[in-house]
């Protein structure tokens, strides 16, 4: 798109190949941020090079009518025509609109016309300025120097960020070596991946399992659980006690998924029901000793229970979870315990 003809076009150029090479920076930035998922937008949205086209092209023709009428350049409009109608016009939540909108007012400025204007307001170990050259050549030989870990702060995020981003790659990467080895037979046993499966569900991890919190039994039990020392209040009067049940319905709900999914995989495995994809991809993760990803995500994407890497810390983790609400509701003393533990909660 940008070449040594499109780099004459706008007098005074030197302002005019600010303006570009400014476009062209925050296009990247804002491409590029998507990496960062959540993080970095709240929807993931498909910014493309007719976007940066299009705002090169409004920014052409008001530099220029502006040189020809000696009027001033509002870079009000600029802002607005690039973050509000042409990137803005694919966005859908306030929030990244409200944070595109100050990518403008920093970098859409009179500001970038000065020498020596840098794109990160603190200062990095690689500060991001605006060349000013005439051959286009210059500018992809500066742009080659730019570093190639970029740091967040240029994006506007914080340096865990990078962390961030970093380790969900490396787990992405793994993930994908591990659903590409062979599963055809498990080694030198002779049994095949869904027996070995079937096998460990039945022997060891439906077992495991704690039994269910019955609806009936809990409302029974919160009747007579009391609140703080001093009060005279029990049941659901007392918040504590509301919260508990609201913690017991969440884990319920996530027992249900895990008891029905495995024993769904013993039926679909020998043949009673049918094998859907779901339940292949369960019983994958369970031969690679990973966690299922209909136990910590609902259809949605939305995160339903705690994430670990491995299946034995999640398991651990059920267990534990459970074990806790079990002794809080069945305390002798109909008493709320001494401590918590308050990352075993799901709404700490």
């Amino acid at each position: 798109m940008i070449n040594q003809d499109f780099l004459e076009r706008v007098e005074p150029y030197e302002k005019w190949r600010a303006m570009v090479y400014m476009m062209c920076f925050m296009h990247s930035v804002v491409y590029e941020r998507r990496k960062f998922g959540p993080l970095g937008f709240c929807i993931p949205y498909e910014f493309n090079s007719s976007d940066l086209e299009a705002s090169l092209l409004y920014m052409e023709k008001h530099m220029t009518q502006s040189q020809a009428t000696g009027s001033a350049m509002s870079f009000k409009a600029m802002q607005y025509m690039t973050c509000d109608v042409q990137y803005g016009g694919r966005i859908t939540d306030e929030l990244d609109r409200e944070m595109f909108q100050q990518y403008g007012s920093l970098w859409i400025t009179e500001d970038i016309f000065k020498e020596k204007y840098c794109f990160n307001t603190l200062i990095t170990e690689y500060n991001y300025h605006i060349p000013d050259y005439p051959e286009h050549q210059k500018y992809l030989d500066h742009i080659n120097t730019l570093p190639d870990k970029d740091s967040p702060l240029i994006f506007g995020l914080n340096p865990n960020a990078d962390l961030t981003y970093r380790s969900k790659e490396a787990v992405e990467m793994i993930n994908v070596l591990i659903d590409t080895m062979p599963k055809e037979s498990s080694g030198g046993s002779g049994k095949s991946i869904e027996e070995e499966v079937k096998e460990r569900l039945q022997a060891d991890l439906i077992k495991q399992l704690p039994p269910d919190f019955i609806e009936i039994e809990v409302e029974e039990k919160l009747k007579s659980l009391r609140g703080p020392k001093g009060l005279t209040d029990t049941g659901k009067n007392v918040p504590l006690n509301v919260f508990l049940y609201q913690e017991i319905q969440r884990l319920q709900r996530v027992l249900d998924i895990v008891r029905k999914s495995m024993l769904d995989m013993v039926l679909a495995i020998d043949g009673q029901i049918i094998m859907t994809q779901t339940l292949v991809d369960c019983i994958n993760a369970l031969a690679d000793f990973r966690v299922p990803k209909i136990w910590q995500f609902d259809p949605t994407g939305v995160e339903i229970s705690w994430l670990t890497p491995g299946l034995a810390g999640w398991l651990k983790g059920l267990l534990d979870r459970h074990f806790q609400l079990s002794n809080w509701l069945n305390s002798s003393n109909r008493d709320r315990p001494v401590s918590f533990w308050l990352t075993g909660f799901s709404n700490p």
